[in-house]
């Protein structure tokens, strides 16, 4: 009887230790998971891009400037994202302006744990594109007020730009936008000296609306010149 119990009891030790061993298993598989998910790029930010690759998106702009980009390649890593973009601006002089070759455009956005950073890739930057070849476009948290410096090489040249973002809103269809102002001093040429441009990103759909201050070279001067496209969306 005795040895009965004993045999019982320890069986029981045994199964006690079992579950044991099985819930600090489990528990040890969720801080993993944690943790995996912790060093993953940010679903926040990648919500404010298309992620499905051949979308065709077309914009339009002051003095029937016009562009198309298509999502080409999408590249998924444990820790960030890639989206490249590529296109080309229309060509509205009939063939007497740029060649398709100068006109092609090629961005890069890069999708990490905490922030988005956008890189033009065509070797020559174009007039429609930022003056700044690889910035900081979006950075956690996203909410109106929040900012952050980066160091920016312009023409061979370091400034420290400071990006806020200005505006966090939905539109009618209840999707996020999000929208940026980045401000960089001792820009001579430009208005007070500043450089300015203004970004505007949307769920699923990316940059939807740009604008910059560009400099029109004259004879004996340069003209500040307002320019700005936005994405054409169907109603």
């Amino acid at each position: 009887m005795k040895s009965m119990m004993k045999k019982g009891f320890s069986i029981i030790c045994i199964i006690s230790i079992m579950i044991l061993g099985v819930g600090c298993a489990s528990k040890d598989v969720e801080k993993s998971e944690e943790v995996k998910t912790e060093k993953g790029y940010s679903q926040e930010l990648t919500k404010y891009f298309p992620a499905v690759e051949g979308m065709v998106f077309n914009y339009s702009g002051v003095a029937e400037y016009g562009q198309t980009l298509t999502l080409n390649k999408v590249i998924e890593e444990n820790e960030k994202i890639t989206l490249n973009f590529k296109g080309e601006i229309e060509d509205m002089s009939e063939g007497e302006g740029p060649s398709k070759e100068d006109r092609i455009l090629e961005t890069q956005y890069v999708i990490n744990e905490d922030d988005v950073k956008e890189i033009q890739k065509n070797k020559t930057r174009r007039f429609s594109q930022s003056i700044i070849r690889e910035q900081v476009v979006l950075k956690l948290p996203i909410e109106e007020g929040a900012s952050w410096n980066q160091q920016v090489n312009i023409d061979g040249k370091e400034y420290t730009a400071e990006t806020k973002i200005t505006d966090v809103s939905t539109d009618p269809e209840n999707k996020s936008m999000v929208t940026t102002e980045i401000i960089i001093k001792g820009m001579k040429g430009y208005p007070e000296d500043t450089y300015k441009e203004v970004k505007t990103f949307k769920e699923g759909k990316g940059l939807i609306a740009f604008e910059y201050i560009m400099l029109l070279e004259g004879e004996e001067e340069t003209t500040p010149f307002p320019f700005n496209y936005s994405l054409f969306e169907r109603e």
